[in-house]
C-alpha cells in the first residue's frame, strides 16, 4: 500500500529517493516525505503526490536517506501525518499496521507525540530502546517484539551517517545491492533503474545496511545467509510510451502478457505443460477438491475459472474471498484438497494470512502469482504458477486478470491430462489459448467504436453488469472497474436474480450492461431479463457475438473466440467501456481516490 525507498551510497540520495517515490506513487499517494541524513537529518512532507515535495529544501548533499509515499490507515492525510516520522535520536518510514500502538504509547508515555499514526509510536518506541540499550540493531529487535501487527521500516539515525537498519513483518522490502551503494524499497520498481541485484527480506529479518555491506540477522540477532537474486529489467514498463494513461497501456499489453504466461508452457502440438507446480502423480491423483482464494480482481478471476474447471476436471471448485476465509471453518479434507492463492503482487496481507491458515489445516497450497520472489510465492508448499505479466503500474489490475484467467485454465487442462481425462479436450483448451492473444488484439481494435457508446454512457450514475455463467463474474470484474476507475455506482449480479429484488432499482436514469452468451439456451434466457429491464423503463446496452437486439438501447458486438476463453473477450469490452467513461470526466485513471495497488494491511 503505502510505498518505501531510501538509499546509502557516494550519490547524492536527494534524486534516487525522489524518483523512487514517484515509482511508488501507485502503491500509496495522499502524502509524502523525504529524510537526508547529512551532518543533520532533514525532513520535507508534503500532501499529496510526490511532486508537491519542495525538492529545494532537500540537503543535495547527503548520501544517505529514506522516502515514503502514504496510503492512509491512521490519521487523516496531513504534513504532520505523513512519514518519515522523528522522535529523539530514531528517523523512521513505516508501511503496515501496529495493531497495539495504543498500548505502547502508555508504555513510553506521550508528551512528545505530534501524529496521529501508529508509525510514529513505532518510531518513539525504537528511541526508548536506544536510550537504554546504546545499540540501535537491538533497540530495533525489541521494539518489532513488542509490536503486533505488520510492518516494513527502514529507519536511520544521526548517530550512523552511512546506515540504514530494516525489518519486515508481513510487509515487504527488498534490498538492492549496488556497487559501494545500496538501495532499500517495499517493490522493486523503486530501484529497477538502478541494480538487478536484489535481497528479499523475509519475516521477522532485520536488515543492517551500508555503502559496502549488507547484513542480515534474526530476531535473536543471530547472522543469517544473505541470498542474492537476479530482478527482471521491466524498467520499459514503467513509461507510458504512446498511451495517455498506464491503465490505457496495460489494457493494450494483454496480447503480449498473454503470450508470456503461455510461453514455454503451452505447445502448437496441443500440449500443456507446467514445471512450477510441485505435484506428484499421487497428489494429481488425490484432489478431489480445488479452493481459490484471492481478493478483488484476482477474486473474480477466480470465479471464472471455477466455471471451466468444474466443466474440465469434474471436480468441485470454491471460490472465497481472502479477507473471509480464515474466519470460516468448514470441513476441508487436507489429502484431497488443493489450495490455490491468487495475487498479483504476492503481497496482498488478506491472501497471505489466509495462506498461512491453509497451511495450518494441513492443505496443499499452491501460487498463482506475478511478482517474483513474494511472500506468498516463497511460502506456498507445492509451488505454482508466475504470471510473467510485467509490472503493473495502474492501481486498476487487467492484464494481470487476464493472465491469471488462463493460468488456471491452463492448470485445469494440465491435470486433466495428469488425471488420464479426454487428452482431446486439453488440446482444445491449448488451441482456444494459444489464439486468444491475436483474438484480444481484434477486440483492441475496436476501442473507437466503444469510446463513441461510452460517451453516451457516461450520464448514467448507476450501472448493473448482468451475466450468466461465465459471463456472470466478467460481470463482476467489469463492475468493479467502473466502479473503482470511474467512481460510478455499479454492482454486478447473475441476470435471473434481477427479478428477485434488484429490479425494483430500475427506471429510465439506470443502466443495466446485458452480457449475452453465445449459448442458445441462456442466450433466450438473457433476453428476458433484456424484457423485464425494458418493460421498466430501464436503459441497456448489449455486448453479443450476435446483431444487435430490437429491444437493445446500445449494443456492442464482439467476436466468439472459444467455449473457455470466450469472456476474455468480454472483459477487454468492459475495460475499455471504463478507460473510456473515465477519460471523459477528467480523473485520476491510474490513482483512483482512496485506493492502494497492494493492500499489504488486513
Amino acid at each position: 500500500m503505502c510505498g518505501i525507498i531510501g538509499y546509502v551510497g557516494s550519490r547524492p540520495a536527494k534524486e534516487i529517493i525522489y524518483s523512487g517515490l514517484q515509482r511508488l506513487e501507485y502503491r500509496g499517494y495522499d502524502s509524502v516525505g523525504i529524510a537526508t541524513l547529512g551532518k543533520k537529518i532533514k525532513i520535507i512532507k508534503a500532501v499529496g503526490p510526490t511532486n508537491k515535495l519542495d525538492l529545494d529544501l532537500v540537503d543535495a548533499t547527503a548520501t544517505t536517506g529514506i522516502g515514503h509515499t502514504r496510503w492512509s490507515t491512521h490519521g487523516k492525510p496531513t504534513e504532520t501525518n505523513a512519514h518519515p516520522h522523528s522522535y529523539g535520536l530514531i528517523t523512521l518510514v513505516h508501511n503496515g499496521i501496529i495493531d497495539n500502538y495504543q498500548e505502547l504509547k502508555e508504555k513510553i508515555g506521550q508528551p512528545k507525540l505530534k501524529s496521529q499514526t501508529d508509525s510514529e509510536v513505532l518510531a518513539a518506541l525504537i528511541d526508548h530502546y536506544y536510550n537504554s540499550k546504546n545499540n540501535l540493531i537491538e533497540a530495533i529487535r525489541l521494539a518489532i517484539s513488542d509490536a503486533r501487527g505488520t510492518l516494513g521500516i527502514a529507519v536511520i539515525t544521526k548517530d550512523h551517517p552511512n546506515q540504514i537498519v530494516v525489518a519486515r513483518r508481513g510487509s515487504p522490502i527488498v534490498i538492492g545491492v549496488g556497487d559501494k551503494q545500496n538501495f532499500v524499497a517495499s517493490d522493486s520498481s523503486a530501484i529497477v533503474d538502478h541494480t538487478s541485484k536484489v535481497i528479499y527480506l523475509r519475516d521477522d529479518q532485520i536488515g543492517l545496511i551500508t555503502p559496502n555491506s549488507v547484513e542480515l540477522f534474526d530476531m535473536k540477532l543471530n547472522s543469517q545467509e544473505v541470498s542474492i537474486e537476479t530482478l527482471d529489467n521491466n524498467s520499459e514498463l514503467l513509461d507510458k510510451g504512446q498511451y495517455s494513461s498506464f491503465l490505457e497501456k496495460e489494457i493494450f499489453e494483454q496480447p503480449t502478457s498473454l503470450g508470456n504466461v503461455m510461453r514455454g508452457r503451452v505447445g502448437s502440438d496441443g500440449s500443456i505443460v507446467l514445471g512450477g507446480p510441485n505435484l506428484s502423480q499421487s497428489e494429481i491423483q488425490s484432489i478431489k477438491r480445488i479452493l481459490i482464494i484471492g481478493c478483488g480482481t484476482a477474486y473474480y478471476a477466480g470465479y471464472y475459472a471455477r466455471y471451466e474447471l468444474e466443466k474440465i476436471l469434474g471436480l468441485q471448485v470454491t471460490v472465497e474471498h481472502a479477507s473471509e476465509f480464515r474466519y470460516r471453518h468448514g470441513a476441508l479434507e487436507p489429502e484431497s484438497t488443493l489450495a490455490i492463492f491468487m495475487s498479483q503482487s504476492g503481497e496482498t496481507a488478506d491472501t497471505l494470512a489466509s495462506l498461512r491458515e491453509a497451511k495450518r489445516r494441513g492443505l496443499k497450497t499452491m501460487g498463482i502469482i506475478n511478482t517474483v520472489g513474494s511472500t506468498i510465492a516463497r511460502e506456498v508448499s507445492h509451488g505454482g504458477i508466475y504470471l510473467h505479466a510485467g509490472i503493473e503500474s495502474s492501481v486498476a489490475s487487467t492484464k494481470a486478470y487476464s493472465s491469471m484467467v488462463v493460468a488456471l485454465l491452463m492448470f485445469g487442462a494440465f491435470v486433466a491430462y495428469k488425471q488420464g481425462r479426454d487428452a482431446s479436450m486439453t488440446r482444445k483448451i491449448a488451441q482456444e489459448l494459444l489464439a486468444l492473444p491475436n483474438e484480444v488484439s481484434l477486440a483492441l481494435e475496436n476501442k473507437s467504436q466503444i469510446d463513441k457508446i461510452a460517451r453516451k454512457l457516461s450520464k448514467y450514475d448507476n450501472w448493473f453488469f448482468l451475466g450468466r455463467g461465465t459471463l456472470y463474474p466478467v460481470a463482476q470484474e467489469g463492475s468493479l472497474k467502473l466502479a473503482e476507475v470511474a467512481y460510478i455506482n455499479s454492482q454486478a449480479l447473475p441476470s435471473g436474480e434481477m427479478k428477485h429484488g434488484p429490479i425494483a432499482l430500475v427506471d429510465k436514469k439506470h443502466l443495466s450492461v446485458l452480457l449475452l452468451p453465445e449459448d442458445q439456451l441462456l442466450y433466450k434466457k438473457n433476453l428476458s431479463t433484456l424484457e423485464e429491464i425494458k418493460a421498466r423503463g430501464g436503459n441497456v446496452l448489449t455486448i453479443s457475438s450476435r446483431p444487435k437486439e430490437k429491444l437493445s438501447d446500445f449494443h456492442l458486438e464482439l467476436a466468439y473466440s472459444g467455449e473457455y476463453t470466450n469472456g476474455l473477450i468480454y472483459n477487454v469490452y468492459l475495460q475499455l467501456i471504463t478507460l473510456a467513461i473515465a477519460t471523459k470526466k477528467s480523473l485520476n485513471i491510474d490513482r483512483p481516490r482512496n485506493l492502494a495497488k497492494s493492500v499489504t494491511v488486513e
